[in-house]
C-alpha cells in the first residue's frame, strides 16, 4: 500500500512545486509595480491629500515602467529626445493614464500628513506606443501635435465646493481635456474671464445628498448631480455648446471618500462627452457649412444635437454666432441636399425648418421653434420648395 501512494505524493508535491514556480515570477512582478507616495494634509482635508499622493504613486510606478522599456530598447544611458522627455514631464498630472487599475494596501496619516502605498497595473503596451510615436517626431512637431489634439484651455468655475472642483478638474485633465481652473463663484464673471482668453467656459453646478449605509454592507451612498454648461468663446450672449446634469452615485466606507467617488464618476461621464464635442478635426477633412437664420437657443441646440447624431457626421463646429445668425461647420460624407434631407427628417415635429437657397457646399436654413397648431412634415418628407 505504502508503493502504491508514493507515485500520488510525488504528482502532488511536484504539481505544488510548479504553482509555486508560476506563481513566483508573477509576485516579482506585481512587486515592482508596488510604490509609496505622501502628501501634506492642509487644513485637516484629507480626501486632497489622498488625491495628491495617488497622483504622486502613479507618476511613479509609470516612471518605472518608462525606463524599462528604455532599458529595453537601449536607450537609458543617451539622453532622452525632446519627444520623450515631453512624455515624461506628462507623467506628473497625467500619469493615471497608464494605470488600468490600482489597489490601495496601505493607508495611514501621521503628524499632518497622509501616507498611501498602492500596487498598480501599467498599461505598458500604451505607454509603449506613446514612446514610439514620440520617439518619431522633432520636438517642434511634437508641440504641435499635443497643441492640436488638445486645443485651447477651457475656463472652469460653478457654484460647487473646492472639493468637488478639484476632483472635477482633475479628473477632466486624466481625461484628455485641457482645463484651467478660474476661481469665480458666477457665471458672468467666468465668461468674461474666459473671453479675455478666447477660451470656451465650463460653468458647474454641483450638488450631493448621503443616502445613507447600504443593507447588508458597510458601506454608505451618496447621490451627487453635476449640471454643466459649455459656453462657445467670446463675449457676449450665445446658445450654449453643451448643457445637461449628469447623475451618479459613489459607495465607500466613508461618506467623504463616497461622495468623492460620486464626482469622479460623473467627471468622467462630463470628460467622456467634451472629448466628443471638442475632437479636433484632421486637416483636410470635407465639409459644408450650415448658415442658419435662428433666432431661439433652443431651436439651435435642438438642431445642434440633431447634426451630432447623424451616422455619417464626424464633427460639427460652431463658427460664428451673432444676433440671428449661426454659422456652423459640419464635417461629413454628405452632400448638402443629403444633409438638409436628414435634418428635415430628424428633427421633424420639433423644429420649423425652411430652405433660403438651394443646398451645395453651402446650406442655408431658416429655423424656427414648431408650433404647436401648425403642421409638420413627417418622418421622411421632402425638403420643402425653393424659395423664388
Amino acid at each position: 500500500m505504502t508503493r502504491a501512494l508514493l507515485p500520488a505524493a510525488t504528482t502532488r508535491i511536484a504539481l505544488a512545486v510548479a504553482v509555486l514556480l508560476v506563481a513566483l515570477p508573477a509576485a516579482a512582478q506585481s512587486g515592482e509595480h508596488v510604490v509609496t507616495a505622501e502628501a501634506p494634509i492642509v487644513n485637516g482635508n484629507a480626501v486632497v491629500a489622498k488625491q495628491r499622493a495617488l497622483a504622486d504613486a502613479f507618476r511613479q510606478v509609470v516612471e518605472r515602467a518608462f525606463s524599462d522599456l528604455l532599458k529595453e530598447s537601449g536607450g537609458e544611458a543617451q539622453p532622452l529626445a525632446p519627444g520623450l522627455a515631453q512624455v515624461k514631464a506628462s507623467f506628473a498630472n497625467r500619469g493615471q493614464r497608464f494605470v488600468r487599475s490600482y489597489r490601495v494596501l496601505e493607508e495611514e496619516e501621521s503628524k499632518g500628513r497622509l501616507r498611501l502605498q498602492i500596487d498598480a497595473d501599467v498599461d505598458t503596451a500604451l505607454l509603449r506606443r506613446e514612446m514610439e510615436r514620440a520617439r518619431g517626431t522633432t520636438a517642434a512637431e511634437s508641440a504641435t501635435t499635443i497643441a492640436r489634439t488638445t486645443g485651447p484651455s477651457i475656463f472652469v468655475g460653478g457654484d460647487l465646493s473646492d472639493e468637488a472642483s478639484t476632483t472635477v478638474a482633475r479628473t477632466l485633465a486624466a481625461g484628455g481635456v485641457q482645463v484651467q481652473a478660474a476661481a469665480v463663484r458666477d457665471e458672468a464673471s467666468l465668461m468674461a474671464a474666459a473671453g479675455r482668453q478666447a477660451a470656451q467656459a465650463l460653468w458647474l453646478v454641483a450638488t450631493s445628498s448621503s443616502e445613507g449605509s447600504i443593507r447588508g454592507a458597510s458601506s454608505v451612498s451618496v447621490r451627487c448631480e453635476l449640471r454643466a454648461r459649455l459656453l462657445p468663446a467670446g463675449l457676449g450672449a450665445r446658445p450654449a455648446l453643451l448643457d445637461q446634469t449628469q447623475s451618479e452615485r459613489g459607495f465607500a466606507h466613508d461618506e467623504s471618500t463616497a461622495r468623492l467617488a460620486c464626482w469622479q464618476r460623473a467627471a468622467v461621464a462630463l470628460a467622456h462627452q467634451l472629448s466628443s464635442l471638442l475632437r479636433p478635426v484632421p486637416a483636410g477633412a470635407r465639409y459644408l457649412t450650415l448658415d442658419l437664420d435662428v433666432v431661439e437657443p433652443a431651436a439651435l441646440m435642438t438642431l445642434l444635437q440633431v447634426v451630432k447624431r447623424l451616422g455619417a457626421v464626424s464633427a460639427a463646429e460652431v463658427r460664428h454666432v451673432t444676433t440671428g445668425r449661426t454659422e456652423i461647420r459640419v464635417f461629413t460624407r454628405m452632400s448638402g441636399r443629403e444633409i438638409e434631407s436628414a435634418l428635415i427628417r430628424d428633427i421633424a415635429g420639433r423644429l420649423r425648418v425652411t430652405e433660403v437657397k438651394p443646398p451645395a457646399d453651402r446650406v442655408t436654413l431658416q429655423v424656427r421653434l414648431a408650433q404647436a397648431d401648425e403642421p409638420l412634415p413627417g418622418a421622411g418628407a421632402d425638403p420643402p420648395a425653393t424659395k423664388p
